[in-house]
């Protein structure tokens, strides 16, 4: 499923989702620029954060400022357009609702929630977690609970042709929550090519995060 727009709000500028996707891009052409040193020197392994924790090997300020970082390098082109379509898509309507700072800050928060979520699960891995698909997916937790009515414009693909239809945001949240634990689930005995888990964690926490900042703040 590939979101093309939603109908929670008329879409409107948003300056901190525009910032985060012109960050994101910016900090690619600087991975183009340096090429793998980069991610060497910046990206963080949960590897890096288990030897702090069982051994002090490291900086927690340095590494959890990393983190952040990494929170805005992608992997490739794709990985970054695949992102930036599900901010796109999601960002504005949730910012408008919490107001710009608290969004900015739900936004980092969500970076480092995601990162534990897959370290607890490969507390061992020594492959750099970049991107930001954890947050966004903290991002969609959070429009599911502000704009459970609202429908979602996605393009399906069948076989040659392409389906465009309207899905209810619930329905196309739910069903991509259970994508990414059947996922998760089935890539536990091997590395993980996508950390499934930063997703989960990260979904999780901002459809906690709505339901407080929604009913009871």
């Amino acid at each position: 499923m590939i979101p093309i727009r939603d109908t929670a709000a008329p879409r409107r500028f948003t300056a901190v989702t525009t910032i985060i996707m012109l960050t994101c891009v910016a900090v690619f052409i600087q991975e183009i620029r340096i090429g793998p040193p980069m991610l060497e020197i910046y990206a963080v392994s949960p590897n890096q954060l288990r030897l702090y924790l069982a051994k002090g090997i490291g900086n927690i300020v340095s590494i959890h400022g990393n983190i952040l970082l990494s929170g805005f390098m992608h992997g490739g082109f794709l990985h970054l357009f695949a992102n930036m379509l599900y901010l796109f898509v999601f960002g504005p309507a949730v910012e408008k609702s919490l107001g710009a700072i608290k969004f900015f800050l739900f936004y980092l928060i969500a970076i480092i929630v995601a990162f534990y979520s897959h370290a607890i699960i490969h507390p061992a891995s020594a492959v750099p977690l970049v991107g930001a698909s954890g947050a966004i997916a903290a991002i969609m937790g959070a429009y599911m609970i502000y704009y459970p009515r609202a429908r979602i414009v996605t393009a399906i693909p069948l076989l040659f042709i392409i389906e465009i239809v309207e899905i209810p945001a619930i329905i196309f949240m739910l069903g991509w929550f259970v994508l990414q634990w059947i996922n998760g689930f089935t890539s536990m005995g091997s590395p993980a090519g996508v950390a499934w888990f930063a997703h989960i964690g990260g979904f999780t926490v901002g459809f906690i995060a709505g339901i407080h900042l929604r009913w009871f703040s």
